[in-house]
């Protein structure tokens, strides 16, 4: 998922929080808030030659091409990205593993695959790119199936966080890496913040510490893990002052909290890099 893709990142002055993507009623659960803000935004998104040219140049920001760095995917390859999208960044790796390679993408939004499976067939990679519906919680793959396992600004939209790392972590083959960026927290959030549902879809509310995503990563299974700080991004990408302001304008006590932990820095943004133990 790239930053003109996400909830958690918009090119937009408007942040997802304020938009309608992320309006959910009170009874609507955390899970189907976000698989139907996702499931809006693909549905919106056309497939179209300008679209897909839009979607590919905003993957070029720091966090996505660290990411790839790290990746570096070559000929021969087998690569997962959990939370795949429109597919563009499944379709990129698919152009650099090549046909004795496998790139795959898992989305739990209908809307999401169907766009993914449009472009891979417009680009010529349906036998390299392939895109199924799953949950990160239940990867419908045998152990020791890939190389390497990658998320972008994911994790945070996924409430049993240790589950979804210790499935990436089972179908890695030994020695495989997890890649991923996501939201985190230099601060312990206000209740306020983690209860707000639009903000748990806008990828802000179910952040974690840089420190918890280390433990929980350690007790996946992974080594030699390696972290980068990109918060500088933060600001920018998820439009952090239109949430202060939202908050502002409540005139509470558990308001005022969270406009301070958002303009004192509370939330960041990170690359996590972790080794599965060779068997």
């Amino acid at each position: 998922m790239n930053e003109d893709e996400s909830c958690c990142g918009t090119k937009s002055s408007q942040s997802c929080y304020e938009s309608d993507c992320c309006q959910p009623s009170s009874s609507t659960s955390i899970e189907d808030v976000v698989r139907e803000s996702y499931g809006k935004r693909w549905a919106s998104l056309k497939a179209t030659k300008s679209a897909q040219a839009k979607s590919r140049a905003s993957m070029k920001f720091p966090p996505h091409d660290a990411l790839w760095k790290e990746l570096m995917p070559r000929e021969g390859m087998r690569v997962l990205d959990i939370g795949s999208g429109s597919g563009e960044t499944v379709l990129a790796i698919a152009e650099k593993v090549g046909s004795t390679g496998k790139a795959v993408g898992i989305d739990f939004s209908p809307e999401g695959i169907k766009l993914a499976q449009e472009n891979a067939k417009k680009r010529g990679l349906e036998s390299i790119a392939e895109f199924r519906q799953a949950h990160a919680l239940e990867l419908p793959f045998p152990d020791n199936s890939f190389d390497a396992a990658i998320s972008e600004c994911v994790v945070c939209l996924i409430q049993d966080k240790q589950k979804a790392l210790n499935e990436k972590v089972r179908v890695l083959k030994p020695g495989g890496r997890v890649i991923m960026h996501d939201v985190i927290t230099w601060a312990p959030m206000p209740k306020a913040m983690r209860e707000d549902k639009g903000l748990y879809c806008g990828c802000i509310g179910g952040a974690v510490s840089l420190d918890e995503y280390v433990e929980m990563m350690k007790k996946a299974g992974l080594t030699n893990i390696k972290t980068v700080d990109f918060t500088k991004n933060a600001k920018r990408m998820m439009n952090l002052e239109a949430v202060a302001q939202k908050f502002e304008q409540r005139k509470a006590t558990s308001a005022q909290e969270v406009v301070d932990f958002v303009r004192k820095g509370g939330i960041g943004y990170a690359l996590l890099i972790g080794t599965k133990k060779q068997a």
